[in-house]
């Protein structure tokens, strides 16, 4: 019988449920297109922004001793410091944590055709990764091939070099440590557009950097990108200090803050105009149960009078709302789909991954929607009184 009602009235004010299907479609349709979304942009987002390089720097912890005679005190004396080229075993193992690319730097003063240069020692197999947002004139050069150099734009031109011709570099060595200086020859691969300080270094293998600087084995810098942005990086950051006691961790701030703003307020935006669909979509049912239970008020009076109870007469209205809110739900998520990729084709010139999670989500969102949107309808209908609604007061 709960049954034959049911079909009965969806049957009768088919015109007004398709008015709350519609409400219920559309905000299904944003839901599923909005949260696809919200997911695919926050990988996306991650991907697009580490082309801005690196968010942490490894950096030695440089020796402080206290300087003094007696009572009296002088300061302190810092010794210089330097990072040993074995921390980088422990980026590769996966010791530490997920490291998406690093590379490291070796910075010498050296001499070249009379001019003083910036000579910087680095994997040109891990630069590549980790700054791609670098312009090169030429090509970065292969990581076995130990005479080639990446010139900057600035040096390159002051020193007037092109793409194909040496450079001769020598240094005065080490005298502190005892090593002597050398000289080596370099191919210009390529000629690099930064932007910064970068175009004024000459770029070269780190052997030889080392070499040139008399610092075998040394580093000054390591260039990290985290797979981790806000909260999550500085906790990465805190357990690479535990793991790498001789370094300190130094959160690149601009970067990781641009990472935490940027997917914040995408998300925050997409979580409002998901949250005022929602809104809408519910008054819409709101309306139609209310009107349906003014309706039915004399329907209502003559069950309670033969017998119904409550909790039969809820579920009457309540089994409307479910299939409003399955069948909004589910034409939402098929035509969702469909926004979400025109949307991202349109406005983003991509197209969306597909995450299995926004379907539970979309029909979880719309059942709970039109749930909550038939509470006082239902209590409306669960307040009428048998005499008075059979008399038509």
């Amino acid at each position: 019988m709960l049954t034959r009602i049911i079909i009965k009235s969806l049957k009768v004010r088919h015109n007004r449920l398709a008015v709350a299907v519609l409400a219920v479609l559309l905000a299904s349709t944003l839901v599923t297109a909005l949260v696809n979304l919200s997911l695919d942009i926050g990988v996306r987002a991650g991907r697009e922004l580490e082309a801005y390089g690196p968010n942490t720097l490894l950096v030695p912890r440089t020796a402080s001793l206290p300087a003094g005679a007696g009572r009296l005190a002088f300061g302190e004396v810092t010794g210089e410091g330097y990072l040993d080229e074995a921390v980088l075993s422990l980026l590769d193992s996966g010791q530490t944590v997920p490291v998406k690319a690093y590379a490291p730097f070796l910075y010498s003063i050296v001499e070249g055709k009379g001019q003083k240069i910036v000579a910087t020692g680095v994997w040109f197999d891990k630069l590549a990764g980790l700054a791609p947002y670098w312009q090169l004139t030429g090509r970065w050069p292969d990581g076995a091939v130990a005479d080639r150099a990446v010139i900057g734009a600035n040096a390159a031109r002051r020193l007037a070099l092109n793409v194909g011709d040496e450079l001769t570099l020598s240094s005065g060595g080490n005298p502190s440590a005892g090593t002597p200086g050398a000289q080596r020859t370099f191919l210009v691969a390529a000629v690099a557009r930064v932007g910064g300080s970068e175009d004024n270094q000459a770029f070269i293998p780190l052997a030889a950097a080392q070499e040139l600087a008399g610092r075998p084995g040394q580093l000054d810098m390591v260039m990290i990108r985290l797979a981790a942005s806000g909260p999550e990086l500085g906790r990465i950051t805190a357990e690479m200090e535990r793991n790498i006691p001789a370094a300190r961790v130094r959160v690149v701030g601009q970067i990781a803050a641009a990472e935490a703003s940027a997917l914040f307020k995408v998300q925050l935006l997409i979580g409002l105009i998901t949250a005022l669909v929602l809104v809408v979509s519910a008054l819409a049912v709101f309306s139609t149960l209310s009107a349906s239970v003014l309706e039915r008020a004399k329907e209502v009076g003559l069950m309670k009078a033969l017998g119904a109870r409550g909790r039969g007469i809820a579920l009457c209205f309540m089994a409307e709302a479910w299939i409003i809110g399955l069948g909004g739900g589910a034409a939402g998520v098929v035509v969702g789909l469909g926004l979400g990729q025109l949307i991202a084709h349109n406005v983003f010139n991509t197209y969306l991954s597909f995450y299995p999670v926004v379907i539970p989500v979309t029909f979880l969102t719309a059942v709970l929607t039109t749930t909550l949107a038939s509470l006082w309808p239902v209590s409306r209908a669960l307040a009428v009184e048998p005499v008075i609604a059979l008399r038509g007061e």
